[in-house]
């Protein structure tokens, strides 16, 4: 198989990256908000402030959700192309290694994100989420880069 087959994973998995850094900038946003605070002179703002959270909040998890789901349906699709399309060995580049490696990384920010939901009390959960976040994001834009001399 050669042709088309050789672009479709990197095709998904460019539309997800795209898609997981707006989630991240999403997140920066709603991590802005609340440091913020309600600040001087906006008591009258404070719910319309809060409504506002709120939705941002509610859009980044919809699309963190989107996100994860195609970043887990692109992994698969990269282990077929490194078998049929390429013909390569599976986990023969440094590339399958740290794509695992974000993929696990981006499972685990889902994880504490869902335990946020539950406990949005828990900042220990919402700096980890965050740090973590950061990290697989950089590692998947690490991975992407190592995925091009993959090309055919």
């Amino acid at each position: 198989m050669s042709g088309i087959g050789a672009f479709i994973h990197p095709a998904a998995q460019t539309v997800a990256l795209a898609l997981g850094l707006f989630v991240l900038i999403l997140g920066l946003r709603i991590r802005r908000e609340r440091r913020a605070g309600p600040g001087p002179g906006t008591a009258g703002l404070g719910t319309a402030r809060l409504a506002g959270r709120a939705a941002l909040a509610g859009r980044h998890m919809r699309l963190a959700r989107w996100f994860i789901a195609l970043l887990s349906v692109g992994y698969p699709l990269g282990l077929a192309g490194m078998w049929f399309a390429l013909e390569k060995p599976l986990f023969g580049t440094a590339h399958s290694y740290f794509a695992t490696l974000a993929l696990g990384l981006f499972l685990g920010v889902a994880y504490l994100g869902r335990r946020l939901r539950i406990d949005p009390g828990r900042d220990d959960f919402r700096q980890i989420h965050t740090f973590c976040a950061f990290i697989a994001m950089f590692v998947a834009l690490a991975v992407a880069i190592l995925g091009f001399q993959l090309l055919p």
